[in-house]
């Protein structure tokens, strides 16, 4: 199926619709998306072992039980895709400690059995990448500057 067509890649938005917390776990997505072999360089837009460790393992347990794959836009895209926005969200309700609602959108990418884990994962990353924007200012005013397809 070409991911041209997948409804997953249909535009939703655009990256500036979204906080700097969500953009930065989208180009982290698409990096993975991009080069799925090296899972930890993935997080490269971070700078802490437990973002990429989380991140890592939020992506192995996606292939393993992933409903699906996740379609992506391209890295420099300024466009969000449906699965992008998703996970976006996802990252961003588990972060604020929204478990239920991280779990909820969980289960529309991997299996509802696996969901509360992928959401606990999704919380790990999504508190680590919140350290390092409190920590890195700069990455918090443009986090494209590190976007992992620069890397």
């Amino acid at each position: 199926m070409s991911m041209a067509s997948h409804s997953g890649a249909q535009r939703v938005g655009h990256l500036t619709d979204f906080g700097t917390l969500e953009r930065i776990a989208v180009m982290c997505l698409r990096d993975w998306n991009r080069s799925p072999d090296s899972p930890a360089s993935s997080a490269a837009v971070s700078n802490t072992r437990s973002a990429q460790h989380a991140f890592a393992q939020m992506m192995e347990l996606g292939a393993c039980y992933g409903r699906r794959p996740l379609a992506c836009h391209h890295c420099k895209c300024k466009c969000v895709g449906a699965d992008e926005a998703v996970f976006a969200c996802l990252v961003k309700s588990a972060t604020d400690g929204a478990h239920e609602d991280a779990a909820m959108l969980a289960a529309l990418i991997v299996r509802p059995d696996m969901a509360g884990c992928f959401a606990t994962l999704a919380a790990q990353f999504g508190v680590a990448l919140s350290t390092d924007l409190r920590i890195n200012p700069i990455m918090a005013a443009d986090p494209t500057v590190y976007s992992p397809a620069l890397h």
